[in-house]
C-alpha cells in the first residue's frame, strides 16, 4: 500500500511545467511562474494515476524474491523486455520503493543502501535521477506522515558519478557554489538537480535580464551548511521540503548518510579499488564486519548497453559487487536481487549468465502464442479490429541531388516549414525537429548547414510557395545534445525541449536539436514526434532505441521517422533497397551481444583492481590504508569468490585465471608496496597507479595500472610542434 501511494504522488508530482523562479525587485522576494500545487492533494493528471497490466503483474511476481532473502528464486535474474515508452521506469520504480519498505517495517534502525541503481550514460542517469527523487520525496511525505511505522530517518536518495558530474568531495562542492554564485551564467553547475521533485520549483542559477539587481540571489536551492552543500526546496513558502531536500550528490555525504537509493552509472564501481570509504554503501564498518544489511536489490537499466568490452569490464566487477552485497551474517548466504531491463536484447540468458553468473533468468513479459499479442503488451487496434496508427518510418535515398548535404538542407527546410502553416494547437507536436547523427563530423558539417545554406532554401521554398518572408520559419534556437556538452548543461538541454509552443513559462520551444548517441536511451520528453535520422545507425538495437524518443504519446500523436541514406554507402543503399522488409520486422533484426569477463586480456587489466577493491572494502582499517603486510585470508576468501563465478561462467578460463591470480600475489608479496596509491597522484611507493598516468621507469614496473573507470583505461598521447628546427638553423 505504501509502495502504491507513493508512485501515485511521484506521477502526480513529476508532471506539468517548471515554476519557473523571478526575482520581484519591489516586494524582494522570488516569485514563481506557477502558484504552488500540493502533489498529496492532487488529482492525477490524464494518461496517469493507474498501474499497466504488466507492471502490476511484475510488482507480484517479483515482490516476495525482492522482500525474503530466502525465496526460491531469489538468485533469478527478472528482465523487463518491453518496447521504448511502455512504462519499465516505473515498474521498476515500484519494485524499489516496496524493497525500501519493507527493509524499514522489518527494522526501523536498520539504516542504509537498499536499492543499487546502475546506468551506462551520464545523460540516463541525471534524468532518471530526477525521477527516482520525485519517488523517495513522495515516500519521505509518506515517512512523516507515519513516523512510528517507518522510523526518524528519512527516506533519502544519493547520486554516485565521477568527478566530472558530481562533486566527491565536500570542498569542492563548497568552492563550486562559491563559483556559480559569483558567476551563475557561464559557471559549471555540478549539483545536477535543477527542479524540486516535489513541487517543481526552479533550483539552481536564476536568469537575469539585464545586470542583477543588488542583493538579489544569484543561485537557488543550493546552501552551504557547516562543511557541505544542501538541497532546500526554492519554494520557502509552501513546499513541504523548504527546510531540505534528502538528497545527495556529494561523495563524501553519501558515504557518512548511506542513502536508500543510490544511482549511478556502471564506470564509478571501479573506484572500489581507490575509495576505501565506499564500503559504507554495503554496510561495511570500518572493522571489515558488516555493521548494516547490505544492499537487496540491483537495478541494471539497459541491459543492452552492458555488451562488448564495456560488458566485459563490468562482468569482472560484478564479482566484487555481488561479493560485497552479499550477507553471510545469518549462516546463509542471502545475494541480492538482481532487476534489469531492456527494449532491445538477443540472447539475454547467455549475457545475463556471463555478467551475473546466475543461470535462471525469467524474460517478463513472457512471449506469447503470438507475436501481436502477450497478454500484457497487444497490437494497438481500433474499434474495427484494424491496426491502430503507429509510429511511421519514411526513408530518402536520392542519388539524384550529388550530395548528403543537400538532401538534408531540402528535407529539414520542408520538415521545419510545414509546421508553421498549422492551428496553434497542433503544432507543437511537430516543431521541434530531433536530427541523430552517426558521428560529431556529421553533426558539425549539418550545424553549419543550419547556419547558412537551410536559412537561405527557406527562401526557394517561399518563392516556390508564393509565401511571404513573415510566412517563413525562422530558427531561433538550435541546440546540441551531444557528449562534448558540460554535465551542468544536459539537465539544461533536457528542460528546453519539455518547453511546449504553449508553454506558460513565455520561452519559445527549441527548433532543431542535433544530437548524438546520448539520446539512445533516457530521453522521455512526450512532446516530441518528428525525427531525422542521418546515415543508418551501427546497429539494430541503436536504431530502435534512437527512434523511440518520438511518438511516445503515440495515441494523440504518432511519431514521424525521416531517415536520409547516404548515396555513396552501399550499407546505407541496401537498408533502403530493403526497407520495407527490415522495419516490419525490426526487433527481429537486433543483433546478439557478446561478454567475456574472464578472458585473459580482462583478467590481465582489472583482476589486481578486484583483488585490491576487496581488501580495501572488508578489511579492517589498517588493512584499508596499507597494504602490507600480505593479506592472506582476505586474498584466499576473492580467490574462491572469483573461481566460483568462472567455474559457473567459462570453466575454460579457470587455469588461466589461477595462473594470473599467482602472478599478482606473488607481485604483492614481493613488492612489499606500504601505500596503495591516492587517485590523481603519484606516490613513489604505491601499490596502485592510475591506468594510462604516465609514472617514472621504475615505479612501472613495481605497481599496478588499475582502471578507474570500465572505459577509458589507456594512455593519451598528445603531438606538439616544436620550434627546435629554428635554433638549430634546420
Amino acid at each position: 500500500m505504501l509502495s502504491n501511494h507513493a508512485v501515485l504522488l511521484q506521477q502526480i508530482c513529476t508532471q506539468g511545467e517548471v515554476r519557473t523562479a523571478s526575482y520581484d525587485g519591489r516586494q524582494q522576494r522570488i516569485a514563481f511562474s506557477e502558484g504552488y500545487r500540493d502533489p498529496s492533494g492532487l488529482e492525477p493528471p490524464p494518461g496517469r494515476g493507474s498501474w499497466r497490466a504488466f507492471q502490476v503483474a511484475f510488482l507480484l511476481m517479483a515482490a516476495q524474491s525482492a522482500a525474503d532473502g530466502n525465496a526460491p528464486d531469489r538468485g533469478t535474474v527478472e528482465l523487463i523486455w518491453f518496447p521504448t515508452g511502455g512504462g519499465k521506469t516505473e515498474a521498476y520504480l515500484g519494485l524499489a520503493a516496496f524493497s525500501i519498505f519493507m527493509r524499514r517495517l522489518a527494522g526501523p534502525e536498520d539504516i542504509g543502501v537498499q536499492v543499487l541503481m546502475r546506468y551506462t550514460l551520464r545523460l540516463l542517469t541525471a534524468q532518471q535521477f530526477q525521477r527516482a527523487s520525485g519517488l523517495i520525496c513522495a515516500m519521505e511525505y509518506l515517512r512523516r506522515k507515519s513516523p512510528q511505522e517507518l522510523g526518524s530517518n528519512s527516506f533519502s536518495i544519493g547520486i554516485w558519478l565521477g568527478g566530472t558530474t558530481s562533486p566527491n568531495r565536500r570542498q569542492d562542492a563548497i568552492r563550486n557554489l562559491g563559483v556559480l554564485n559569483r558567476n551563475p551564467r557561464y559557471a559549471e553547475n555540478p549539483f545536477i538537480l535543477t527542479t524540486c521533485p516535489w513541487c517543481k520549483a526552479q533550483i539552481g542559477p536564476i536568469e537575469y535580464s539585464g545586470r542583477r539587481p543588488r542583493n538579489s540571489p544569484a543561485v537557488l536551492g543550493y546552501e552551504r551548511q557547516g562543511n557541505t552543500v544542501v538541497f532546500k526546496c526554492s519554494d520557502k513558502i509552501n513546499c513541504e521540503f523548504k527546510t531540505g531536500l534528502p538528497i545527495y550528490v556529494i561523495d563524501e555525504d553519501i558515504y557518512d548518510s548511506r542513502p536508500d537509493l543510490v544511482i549511478g552509472t556502471v564506470d564509478k564501481f571501479a573506484m572500489l579499488s581507490w575509495r576505501p570509504e565506499a564500503r559504507a554503501l554495503f554496510g561495511v564498518g570500518k572493522t571489515g564486519d558488516q555493521e548494516f544489511s547490505p544492499p537487496g536489490l540491483i537495478i541494471q537499466d539497459e541491459l543492452h548497453l552492458i555488451s562488448g568490452p564495456l560488458g566485459s569490464m563490468v562482468g569482472l566487477y560484478e564479482a566484487l559487487i555481488e561479493e560485497l552485497c552479499t550477507d553471510r551474517r545469518h549462516g546463509l548466504p542471502v545475494p541480492p536481487k538482481i532487476v534489469s531491463s531492456t527494449a532491445t536484447i538477443r540472447r539475454y540468458a547467455d549475457q545475463i549468465k556471463a555478467l551475473y553468473a546466475r543461470e535462471d533468468v525469467t524474460l517478463f513479459p513472457p512471449p506469447g502464442l503470438d507475436a501481436g499479442d502477450s497478454f500484457f503488451a497487444r497490437f494497438a487496434r481500433r474499434d474495427d479490429g484494424s491496426l491502430d496508427r503507429g509510429r511511421k518510418f519514411v526513408g530518402v535515398h536520392a542519388p539524384g541531388l550529388g550530395s548528403m548535404q543537400t538532401v538534408q538542407v531540402r528535407s529539414f527546410c520542408s520538415l521545419l516549414q510545414t509546421p508553421v502553416s498549422m492551428s496553434p494547437e497542433n503544432q507543437d507536436p511537430w516543431w521541434t525537429l530531433m536530427v541523430f547523427f552517426n558521428s560529431l563530423r556529421e553533426l558539425g558539417t549539418t550545424l553549419s548547414l543550419f547556419q547558412s545554406d537551410i536559412q537561405d532554401y527557406f527562401r526557394v521554398l517561399g518563392n516556390r510557395t508564393g509565401k511571404q518572408f513573415s510566412a517563413l520559419r525562422q530558427l531561433r534556437d538550435i541546440q546540441e545534445l551531444t557528449g562534448r556538452l558540460r554535465s551542468s548543461e544536459v539537465p539544461r538541454a533536457i528542460s528546453n525541449l519539455e518547453i511546449g509552443c504553449t508553454s506558460s513559462s513565455g520561452k519559445s520551444p527549441v527548433d532543431v536539436c542535433l544530437a548524438s548517441n546520448i539520446i539512445e536511451v533516457g530521453i522521455d520528453i512526450d512532446r516530441l514526434a518528428i525525427m531525422a535520422v542521418v546515415g543508418q545507425p551501427k546497429t539494430t538495437s541503436q536504431y530502435i532505441q534512437v527512434t523511440g524518443r518520438v511518438g511516445r504519446r503515440w495515441w494523440e500523436r504518432p511519431g514521424l521517422v525521416i531517415t536520409l541514406y547516404g548515396a555513396s554507402k552501399p550499407r546505407d543503399r541496401s537498408h533502403f533497397e530493403q526497407f520495407r522488409t527490415y522495419h516490419s520486422r525490426l526487433y527481429a533484426q537486433v543483433e546478439p551481444t557478446s561478454v567475456t569477463p574472464f578472458s585473459p586480456p580482462v583478467l590481465d587489466r582489472a583482476l589486481h583492481a578486484i583483488m585490491s577493491g576487496y581488501v580495501r572494502q572488508r578489511g579492517d582499517e589498517s588493512q584499508s590504508h596499507s597494504p602490507y603486510p600480505y593479506p592472506e585470508d582476505l586474498i584466499d576468501s576473492i580467490r574462491d569468490v572469483i573461481r566460483r563465478r568462472i567455474e559457473a561462467v567459462d570453466k575454460e578460463e579457470v587455469n588461466n585465471f589461477e595462473e594470473i591470480f599467482n602472478k599478482r600475489q606473488d607481485e604483492w608479496r614481493r613488492w612489499q608496496r606500504t601505500q596503495w596509491g591516492t587517485f590523481g597522484r603519484i606516490d613513489p611507493n604505491a601499490l596502485l597507479r592510475q591506468a594510462g598516468a604516465y609514472v617514472p621507469i621504475e615505479q612501472k614496473f613495481t605497481s599496478w595500472p588499475t582502471p578507474t573507470s570500465v572505459r577509458n583505461v589507456d594512455a593519451e598521447c598528445e603531438s606538439e610542434i616544436t620550434s627546435l628546427y629554428v635554433r638549430d638553423g634546420g
